[in-house]
């Protein structure tokens, strides 16, 4: 049994009763200081919503985001710059001239060629970052912060050079 005794500078004390046999006795108690994990458990890659942007302007949904949008063939895109924020707003007409068209890749994930849209507004990211909080509205539109991005992108490999 644990029992809860005080907090003391935002750090909680907790004292633990050991038990052996099949009824309970007290054969010592110990006192320790505690700390509580903030974060939460990893969820696995299907329950997670998975969006990136690269350097090249490549933007990739896992199926999760994708189905949070209702699973469009393509999407008008928009940035913000009071908001710093890129939205995708999903539409079936791939025959448009501006509409980007999501590109299949593999794990029924997709891939947004959005090279042009990025050289436009002059989004350039030092790698592959991620979206930490990608969300969306009634209507599937797609809101991603670049203010809230992480690096997920690996150390830049040396290339061998050629010794003439």
């Amino acid at each position: 049994m644990k029992k809860l005794d005080f907090i003391k500078q935002g750090v909680l004390f907790m004292q633990h009763t050991c038990c052996y046999g099949t009824r309970p006795k007290n054969m010592h108690t110990i006192d320790r200081q505690c700390e509580k994990f903030m974060g939460g458990p990893t969820l696995s890659y299907k329950e997670r919503v998975h969006v990136t942007i690269d350097r090249k302007g490549r933007i990739f949904l896992n199926a999760k985001a994708h189905k949070m949008m209702g699973r469009p063939f393509g999407v008008y895109l928009y940035y913000n710059r009071a908001k710093d924020m890129i939205i995708l707003e999903k539409t079936d007409a791939i025959t448009s001239t501006n509409a980007f068209v999501f590109k299949d890749t593999q794990h029924s994930s997709r891939t947004l060629w959005a090279g042009p849209f990025c050289k436009h507004f002059n989004i350039r990211v030092p790698g592959t970052v991620k979206f930490l909080t990608p969300s969306t509205d009634a209507i599937g539109n797609l809101y991603l912060k670049l203010s809230e991005t992480i690096n997920v992108s690996g150390p830049k490999r040396l290339r061998k050079r050629k010794d003439d």
